[in-house]
């Protein structure tokens, strides 16, 4: 026997959970995984959603499928209970109803793919399984790196702050409190220096995993980045309660550490803020980040509550939304064009816009430094319509100098979309005297997809309708969905910065990027790379496929009459 066959036989078995009440149908399934002729599949055949929620609650399976028309299931409600019971598990659908629609609403409810019956053969089969489990797969991985830390394992900035708002809302129906720990780490630094990044990371993670061992199951630990941490406590009663594990804490942390014959000793400064409800969840962080400054410029090794005024802030955050507000009559907004390309470098594919405020004291200003405020102070929709006005002036002005058919990219976040008549506002975008077919894109930011209302959803759908392209952008930096990428027509997705970053002549980042741009590419969609700096970066993204490339190396954002006389050399 081929060794290669021997070892597919020493593979453990496949176990399939085939939910189908008709036994002729059980049968020609049955029949065809064993035509694979290799023992590599194992099927345990149930007849109804309850017996394969039971089934589910006995063992663990690698994949199942699912007939729709089962006696006790109503609509997808099989899909649901399964699904609740093994959120893991990839699940096809197997049916005889040939339409369109179901398919896409299967797909939509989180189906990994429709299958006919009557068109079933071994291999379509056995494929389709192989694709469902990968693609899973490549999920969980997306999910866990976009809200674990790396080197720690547990929760990263993102998932903290999403869990701290739910935790605030969950606290408002029981009425109890939640209460937020700041850590930053004593005497890190001269470690890190003085033996080197492998003993710092030694610190961090025994760190991470002496903060675990003081905290109840349901509280979260978090790596904010560098030596900070946070956590999350929920159900607090009172104030002394967080004060009791934040003692715990700087106890656990006092303990020396021993790595390759070194004695390593650490402290840490602790700052707390407790809510009962009555401060709004995005101070909390702030305010714990605050007093652990105090405890460090105290000596630090100690802790102490923020102060639960939030009187100076909030009339900075005003301040900031008059003084945009104020930018737009005052002519102080302005877009800049930043291009990207091929994978070769030379051929030009389109252009981002970029929004800028000219700040009178803080000089130029890009999006990221004020978008927060924009969002607070609800004033994206008035800033996009301005944009989309300027983006027409633009156009025309290209169109003048007769600069070649590009893509015109623009951002689009979640504000926007939830706010009326947003797709009109693009309309006159598309007129032919701008643009041809599938020029005009939005970039769609996956925070906007991650909770995703009807609204929103109807929104995507009449601008696809229109003729935009979409594009999702930062992916990888926070949890997407594969249901969310099978629901809309994204035709790319824009790979965070904190992946390319990643990039560098000692290490390529290769496991992270090439499971982002397979992942597109397996769905059908192309991949964007933003942030290329370098040739090595560039080198090793064409290396892996990607399709689309931007960044400093490539070409700097520049106005609209610089991007008139930068494109010919491009070109």
């Amino acid at each position: 026997m081929p060794k290669s066959a021997l070892a597919e036989q020493s593979l453990p078995a496949i176990l399939i959970l085939l939910v189908e009440d008709n036994p002729s149908d059980a049968y020609l399934i049955d029949g065809l995984l064993s035509e694979h002729n290799t023992g590599q599949y194992e099927v345990h055949h149930v007849k109804t959603q309850s017996e394969a929620v039971i089934a589910l609650g006995e063992q663990s399976f690698d994949v199942c499928l699912l007939d729709l028309t089962l006696p006790d299931a109503n609509g997808f409600s099989a899909l649901i209970d399964i699904q609740d019971k093994a959120p893991d598990m990839p699940v096809l659908i197997l049916t005889g109803i040939k339409d369109r629609a179901l398919a896409k609403r299967a797909v939509g409810r989180g189906a990994q793919d429709y299958l006919l019956k009557d068109e079933l053969e071994m291999t379509s089969l056995i494929r389709s399984i192989d694709y469902a489990r990968e693609r899973k797969r490549i999920e969980k991985e997306l999910f866990q790196r976009a809200n674990f830390d790396a080197l720690t394992g547990i929760a990263n900035r993102s998932l903290f702050e999403a869990r701290l708002k739910m935790a605030q809302a969950r606290a408002e129906r029981a009425g109890s409190g939640v209460a937020v720990l700041y850590l930053d780490l004593d005497r890190f630094k001269p470690i890190n220096d003085k033996y080197g990044h492998e003993a710092g990371d030694f610190v961090l993670k025994t760190v991470a995993q002496r903060i675990k061992s003081v905290l109840r199951a349901y509280d979260t630990p978090a790596r904010i980045g560098g030596d900070e941490f946070a956590v999350l406590l929920e159900g607090i009663a009172t104030p002394r309660d967080a004060a009791t594990i934040a003692q715990k804490i700087i106890r656990e942390l006092a303990v020396s550490m021993h790595h390759r014959g070194k004695t390593l000793k650490i402290g840490v400064s602790i700052g707390i803020t407790f809510s009962d409800t009555a401060n709004p969840p995005e101070s909390l962080l702030h305010n714990a980040d605050a007093a652990m400054y105090l405890v460090k410029k105290e000596g630090g090794g100690n802790y102490r509550f923020g102060a639960t005024d939030i009187h100076d802030r909030t009339e900075s955050r005003l301040k900031a939304e008059d003084e945009l507000r104020a930018a737009l009559p005052l002519r102080q907004l302005r877009l800049h064009y930043q291009p990207y390309v091929a994978p070769d470098g030379k051929a030009v594919l389109g252009v981002e816009a970029l929004l800028r405020w000219a700040h009178p004291g803080r000089g130029i200003l890009s999006t990221g430094e004020f978008l927060a405020t924009a969002e607070e102070g609800r004033l994206m929709p008035e800033i996009g319509k301005w944009m989309f006005t300027e983006l027409q002036r633009d156009m025309a002005l290209w169109n003048k100098h007769k600069a070649p058919p590009l893509e015109i990219a623009f951002n689009v976040c979640a504000s926007e979309l939830d706010a009326p008549g947003f797709a009109e506002w693009i309309a006159p975008l598309t007129d032919e005297k701008f643009l041809g077919p599938h020029q005009l894109v939005a970039e769609i930011d996956s925070d906007a997809i991650a909770s995703l209302s009807e609204p929103r959803f109807l929104t995507l759908t009449k601008l696809r309708e229109m003729g935009i392209l979409l594009h999702l952008d930062h992916f990888g930096r926070g949890p997407v969905s594969l249901q969310s990428l099978h629901t809309f027509p994204f035709s790319l997705l824009k790979l965070d910065l904190s992946l390319i970053e990643r990039i560098s002549e000692r290490s390529r980042g290769d496991s992270m990027i090439r499971t982002a741009i397979e992942l597109a590419h397996q769905l059908g969609m192309k991949a964007g790379a933003v942030g290329v700096e370098t040739p090595w970066q560039m080198q090793t993204l064409k290396a892996q496929h990607c399709d689309t490339l931007q960044g400093f190396l490539i070409g700097h954002p520049m106005t609209a009459e610089q991007l008139v006389n930068w494109l010919p050399v491009k070109r």
